[in-house]
């Protein structure tokens, strides 16, 4: 029996180890490679750019979904779930 108690004392200190942290906090570089990357493939843009802030209205795609819209023939939503 007191083979059996040992083992058991072994056991669960060698599971009650495992179950010790060892996770720091961490560094404050940390997300800095992912900063890294999305600076480098954002272009930014020039003045005139920036100052060109207007963009035309395509009046006959409006027209036609006022249209679909009086006339309740409204195109639902694609569903973009990936998982069904």
């Amino acid at each position: 029996m007191s083979k059996i108690l040992k083992f058991s004392v072994l056991v669960s200190g060698i599971a009650m180890a495992g179950c010790q942290t060892t996770m720091h906090e961490p560094s404050e570089k940390f997300g800095d490679a992912i900063r890294q990357n999305i600076a480098v493939q954002t272009v930014p843009p020039t003045a005139e750019q920036k100052q060109n802030t207007y963009i035309r209205p395509d009046s006959q795609r409006m027209a036609g979904a006022r249209e679909r819209y009086k006339q309740d023939q409204v195109e639902e939503p694609e569903d973009l779930r990936t998982i069904e």
